[in-house]
């Protein structure tokens, strides 16, 4: 343990973006190698992350041409290593400066999506309540009848139940085809788009409470090992 304790203390973690030759455009599943064995990928905006020693080197490696080795100690700044590969990428995603884009994300399509169906995700189950009194009528407090009622609508609340159920499996559903999508696949593998795509897609496709654990560095790396145990299996 405490050798283990110490090889970790010793890592350092350098991050920084992949560009290619423009220095513009992000470049996306780049591999990121260490010479103690330790690997990463870089992730949709180019960014990654990786923990080296300080003896030893880090170099990158896309469509099958690897950079030069940098050695860690030469690196001034682990924060923002960032790197151009001899390469034109048409990227999806590019580096804009002083401009500040709006638009909506799975969070808020998701967001709306509960305030869309707030009847369905806050429905009155029912219950023993009181209603307030009232001393303009001389009334005091008395029992909420619909309250007491809504217990009674067993068929309503399964109903209701059920399809809360739905909403939030559909939810889910949508988070994982968010992350693990046929775009990312086609650029990580050999896979061209067609049958096998679709078959892998469904004989791969990773559980949702998974996902939302893993880092997308993660996820480069299960869909590339399940790539290669797809092809073992099939060829």
């Amino acid at each position: 343990m405490l050798v283990l304790t110490q090889q970790v203390q010793a890592q350092i973690q350098v991050k920084g973006t992949v560009y290619d030759s423009t220095k513009r455009n992000l470049v996306m599943g780049v591999q990121v190698i260490c010479t103690c064995g330790t690997m990463g990928f870089t992730d949709s905006t180019g960014r990654y992350s990786l923990f080296a020693g300080e003896q030893d080197s880090i170099f990158f490696f896309f469509r099958n041409k690897p950079t030069q080795k940098f050695a860690v100690q030469s690196i001034k700044d682990y924060e923002n290593f960032d790197l151009s590969i001899n390469l034109y990428i048409p990227g999806r995603y590019k580096q804009l400066k002083e401009i500040i884009v709006y638009g909506k994300n799975r969070k808020q399509d998701s967001i709306e999506n509960r305030l869309q169906y707030d009847q369905v995700f806050h429905y009155d189950k029912g219950g023993l309540r009181f209603s307030g009194s009232a001393p303009e009528t001389g009334m005091g407090a008395g029992i909420d009848l619909n309250a007491l009622i809504n217990v009674f609508r067993f068929r309503h609340n399964r109903s209701m139940q059920l399809f809360q159920q739905r909403l939030i499996r559909e939810e889910q559903n949508r988070y994982v085809d968010y992350r693990f999508n046929k775009s990312i696949i086609l650029k990580l593998t050999q896979f061209k788009d067609g049958p096998e795509l679709e078959q892998f897609v469904q004989r791969y496709k990773p559980d949702y409470g998974w996902l939302t654990q893993v880092l997308d560095i993660e996820l480069y790396q299960y869909i590339q090992l399940a790539a290669k145990e797809y092809f073992k299996t099939n060829r």
